[in-house]
């Protein structure tokens, strides 16, 4: 699916930070924001639904040390391009604006509801015992070793911003958590695959694509002799 590129600014007193939503053409390029498990998790939303997210501009003035205002700002950014994208493509050739997806990985299973109608909601429904809100992955440096935390508090922000971006009516089922990196990679996923059907993007893969990031996985084995 090819579309017009949208940019959108979103400037407050604590950030400004502009992007540009794009059609995908090749290899997703990470997002360089300071939650680096934010952006590898924007990497799998970008892929399921077909779009580019290039950050353009980002202005932090302290704030981005407050890992819940970036992961809320950018949700918020992010769902108000995807908003801008299914206007256009509603006038343009008419889109259902509404879709649900599910998606698994080992442990971990959710569901996405959303709809496009200028109703910002987001629900989320999780199991009984279940903690989603707690120490989801680090990210590392080869000299200084571990750099940062990403928390689930935080995260859930990104998917409560792009709610109240985009103006969508959203529903999170947290099926099954377990490890809560691969059930925030579900949530994403599903999101992005949710956004894709109610936009009607046709987001078909790409030559060389997988269903997750990594890739195919290749081993060598070989015999040591004495």
């Amino acid at each position: 699916m090819t579309f017009q590129p949208i940019r959108v600014t979103r400037k407050t007193a604590e950030t400004e930070i502009t992007i540009v939503v794009r059609p995908r053409t090749g290899a997703i390029k990470s997002i360089p924001i300071p939650n680096r498990i934010l952006s590898h998790f924007v990497d799998h939303l970008c892929r399921a639904c077909g779009v580019e997210i290039e950050l353009v501009d980002a202005a932090w003035p302290g704030s981005w040390r407050f890992d819940h205002v970036l992961c809320e700002d950018l949700g918020q950014l992010i769902g108000r391009g995807i908003a801008a994208l299914h206007d256009r493509r509603a006038r343009e050739s008419g889109v259902a604006g509404r879709a649900s997806a599910v998606c698994c990985m080992d442990d971990a299973e959710s569901e996405i509801v959303l709809t496009f109608e200028g109703r910002p909601s987001a629900r989320w429904d999780i199991p009984q015992g279940a903690d989603i809100d707690g120490f989801v992955d680090a990210w590392y440096d080869e000299s200084t070793g571990m750099q940062a935390q990403a928390m689930g508090t935080n995260l859930r922000q990104f998917l409560d911003g792009f709610s109240y971006g985009a103006g969508a009516t959203l529903s999170v089922n947290a099926r099954r958590a377990g490890n809560l990196h691969h059930f925030y990679e579900t949530v994403f996923r599903a999101l992005g695959d949710a956004v894709g059907r109610a936009l009607d993007l046709g987001r078909e893969r790409l030559p060389g694509d997988t269903s997750g990031l990594a890739g195919a996985c290749e081993y060598t084995v070989r015999g040591e002799g004495r």
